[in-house]
């Protein structure tokens, strides 16, 4: 089957921009276990949803773009600017106490988030999958009629 024909749908950018944010958080996650022991240390995520709904409501244009624009009145005055980058954003997650040499890292918490996060990744393979196979079928069947 020819893969082009997958790509025409409007989903794939989006499914594949999520799988590539939940393989940089794992990759941020374990990288928190390991230093569970360093000292200092402060656990590092990533905040990719909001990023991931802009990018949705841009592919599906699924809602009206409700930004409010900054009003210009005089030639003087600065143009406006973009202050959100267009990607998603690292934060440290410091919600616990840290212990006695600083570091903050809760395992429980980290292998928490390991084990929904890679729930997640699991949950878009398998409805990539279905989706290009429901796709193929359609395709496969319109070729017999």
């Amino acid at each position: 089957m020819n893969s082009s024909y997958f790509e025409s749908s409007k989903i794939y950018p989006l499914v594949y921009k999520a799988l590539d944010y939940r393989s940089v958080r794992q990759d941020l996650i374990a990288s928190n276990i390991a230093n569970v022991d360093t000292p200092f240390y402060r656990p590092k995520d990533i905040d990719f949803e909001s990023y991931l709904a802009k990018e949705e409501a841009k592919i599906l244009q699924a809602k009206p773009d409700l930004e409010l624009k900054m009003a210009q009145t005089s030639s003087k005055h600065l143009q406006g600017k973009d202050f959100e980058d267009n990607r998603a954003s690292m934060f440290f997650r410091d919600g616990h106490l840290a212990r006695n040499d600083g570091n903050s890292v809760d395992l429980d918490v980290e292998t928490s988030e390991m084990g929904k996060n890679s729930v997640m990744y699991q949950a878009l393979t398998v409805a990539l999958k279905k989706h290009k196979g429901i796709f193929a079928y359609a395709i496969d069947s319109g070729k017999n009629l």
